[in-house]
């Protein structure tokens, strides 16, 4: 999509608009949309179950890779920044000092096929126009399956009171997705595809995607979502406009910092937790606080280079070997927090890479984008996708998640953060 690819060669176009659609088509449908929540197979431990996803992914690294070197191979340097390989190369080194190093390099190597997919979806389109239709397209498959398993699979597609793992969320909207946190989240991030898809010249189109994406979000009972969701689209549109640099960064930080010092911020300093009580929220966060409470010191007991990738959530180990797991937060799939969850897995010296990569880095590119003012609807609707990540990730886990669709989501807004910062668009 870059102004530096030569000519397309015949039907390589389609072949590339074909691998966009697909690398999205399984990281946001999967293998299994529709999962029955009333199967005692939820309630199984996930390792080994997603030997699919790994292959699919595989196969669309590979061919990634193939288009991406052949014609865009500008976009990869751009991409070897320090601070990228730095987190590149800390990640690898926690897999030899991981407490199950098997499934860690597992992860890994999941992650390196995530990350070439997400970082060729910005340059697989020819260009702008047909990025939008094939956003659009996508946006429009997903939201249509989810109204229509509504309308037609309630069971499949709504919480019900016969779920085994959570049947306290009967009556929320989940679509395709297995949890209604995820459905809460995907819809708000097909929210922001929408208005980019409206803004790009498809407006019957995007405002169908934008409502109908909005409806669902609301209607899923994600409370958090919601809230960030409706929060982000708001600020997005004033920082997309102000060119004070120390306003901006008020203006983006300030919800994150509010989340992280009011609910994880009373677990780690106690003092905070009274003044959390005193505010008109749930100063459990949902049950988070056990969650966070349990977490915090096993993140303390290895600081440096923490567990390793999926070595501490989902094992025996923690669901079944201790006292303090028999609360339902030995049971949690992760933290439902990303930072915490970067200790959990990489260590302090971790966490402060992956600030550095996926907020300081792409904040200065931003700004760099948004001072040009090239492509205003484009660099909204990734900054819209990254704002929305870095605050949901105070109450979810998205960061560093495999295949989770908004992870996918977030590289893809991270890597055409730095494309938009380097090169200029194909007209």
């Amino acid at each position: 999509m870059i102004a530096l690819r030569e000519q397309d060669g015949l039907g390589e176009r389609e072949l590339r608009a074909a691998l966009f659609c697909a690398i999205l088509f399984i990281a946001w449908i999967t293998f299994k949309p529709f999962s029955d929540l009333a199967s005692p197979d939820t309630l199984e431990l996930a390792d080994g179950r997603d030997v699919q996803l790994y292959v699919a992914f595989g196969l669309m690294a590979a061919a990634a890779a193939v288009f991406v070197w052949r014609s865009d191979r500008a976009g990869l340097a751009a991409l070897a920044t320090p601070v990228n390989l730095a987190f590149a190369g800390w990640i690898l080194a926690t897999c030899v000092t991981s407490a199950d190093p098997s499934t860690s390099v597992k992860r890994v190597v999941m992650q390196i096929c995530a990350s070439i997919c997400c970082l060729a979806l910005f340059l697989l389109p020819r260009d702008r126009a047909e990025l939008a239709r094939l956003a659009g397209f996508v946006a429009l498959v997903i939201v249509g399956l989810s109204y229509f398993g509504v309308l037609f699979m309630p069971d499949l597609s709504i919480h019900q009171a016969t779920d085994i793992g959570e049947p306290q969320l009967a009556g929320d909207w989940r679509g395709i997705f297995g949890h209604k946190n995820i459905s809460s989240a995907m819809f708000s991030i097909l929210s922001f595809i929408g208005l980019f898809v409206l803004r790009a010249g498809r407006k019957a189109e995007g405002w169908l995607i934008f409502g109908l994406s909005l409806v669902f979000v609301f209607a899923s009972g994600g409370k958090s979502s919601t809230a960030i969701c409706l929060t982000t689209i708001v600020l997005s549109f004033a920082a997309a406009r102000i060119r004070n640099a120390a306003l901006w960064w008020i203006i983006v930080i300030t919800p994150l910092a509010l989340l992280t010092v009011f609910g994880l911020g009373g677990v780690v300093f106690p003092q905070l937790k009274a003044l959390t009580a005193a505010l008109p929220v749930d100063a459990s966060f949902t049950g988070r606080i056990d969650i966070w409470t349990m977490a915090v010191p096993k993140a303390l007991e290895k600081p440096i280079f923490g567990h390793g990738l999926g070595a501490f959530w989902n094992t025996a180990e923690l669901r079944f070997g201790g006292d303090d797991t028999n609360v339902w937060a030995g049971n949690a799939a992760h933290a439902h927090n990303g930072y915490l969850d970067a200790v959990l897995a990489l260590g302090l010296p971790g966490l402060l890479l992956l600030f550095a990569a996926m907020i300081v880095q792409p904040a200065r590119d931003l700004r760099r984008v948004l001072a040009r003012g090239d492509e205003p609807a484009l660099a909204l609707m990734f900054l819209q996708i990254w704002m929305f990540s870095l605050y949901l990730n105070a109450l979810e886990t998205i960061y560093l998640d495999r295949a989770n669709p908004s992870w996918i989501a977030f590289l893809f807004a991270v890597f055409g953060i730095r494309y938009l910062a380097q090169f200029k668009i194909r007209r």
